[in-house]
């Protein structure tokens, strides 16, 4: 569970979030929603640690997240971000990247992370590409390699900022089954999306942003029927009640 309790944050001096308050339960998909410039991404660096907030404070299972030690931190909040680069490593060696908070002096690996290193990848659906590099695969691929590495750090809260722009149609679906895995698992996933369809069937809740501050926070069928879709994107939203499916036009 991670908490955010009446924070404002931006970036230097400049103001982006205004007093934001919600709760992201465990086992449960949290969406953060809203048009281009809206503040999501710093809402959710801000909320996984990576950006302080000017006030108001981030709460993981009782802790404050800008208080806790980067170490421990990286033991219980995994983040997933926009900015990667493929390189030359495997995807086996991305993953081991998941084990770095866990290991103490020396520097090695144990059994255990080696364990935990090979169920990851098999989660993942990399087992069989483990040894080929970053740079030569797809970007479907690179992106379920970056997910091993996330379940490899194994921790209670994840967060996934925009984890399936620019892939085609079949990767979101495997992608998102996998983070469909993760709440299974009992973890907090709060993820930044654009598309609206894959937000609105995963999610549990949906933070619909806009202006720097949440709009509305609910389920998506509270968000469909409270119209704030239509009022922060201008489109019409339907829903196909029978199959819980979302459909969006143009207003």
């Amino acid at each position: 569970m991670i908490e955010l309790k009446g924070v404002n944050g931006g970036y230097g001096k400049k103001q982006v979030l205004y007093d934001i308050n919600c709760r992201m339960e465990s086992g449960e998909i949290t969406s953060i929603i809203g048009p281009n410039g809206s503040g999501k991404t710093t809402l959710l660096e801000t909320a996984c640690g990576l950006l302080a907030p000017f006030s108001g404070q981030v709460i993981a299972d009782g802790e404050d997240v800008h208080k806790t030690d980067p170490k421990k931190r990286a033991k219980k909040i995994s983040v997933l971000s926009q900015q990667k680069s493929a390189g030359a490593l495997t995807v086996r060696a991305l993953t081991f990247h998941g084990r770095f908070p866990y290991l103490g002096y020396p520097r090695k690996y144990t059994d255990e992370d080696r364990e935990i290193v090979e169920k990851a990848m098999k989660a993942a659906g990399v087992y069989d590409i483990a040894d080929e590099t970053l740079s030569e695969l797809s970007g479907g691929q690179q992106q379920k390699a970056y997910i091993a590495m996330l379940l490899a750090q194994d921790t209670d809260i994840v967060f996934l900022d925009e984890p399936v722009t620019f892939l085609d149609i079949n990767y979101q679906l495997e992608l998102m089954e996998l983070i469909k895995n993760m709440k299974k698992q009992g973890k907090t996933v709060v993820m930044v999306i654009h598309d609206l369809n894959l937000a609105m069937s995963f999610s549990d809740k949906i933070a619909a942003v806009n202006n720097g501050r949440i709009a509305m926070f609910g389920s998506s069928k509270e968000i469909y029927d409270s119209g704030i879709i239509e009022d922060i994107f201008g489109i019409k939203a339907y829903r196909y009640a029978e199959k819980n499916q979302y459909f969006f036009t143009k207003g």
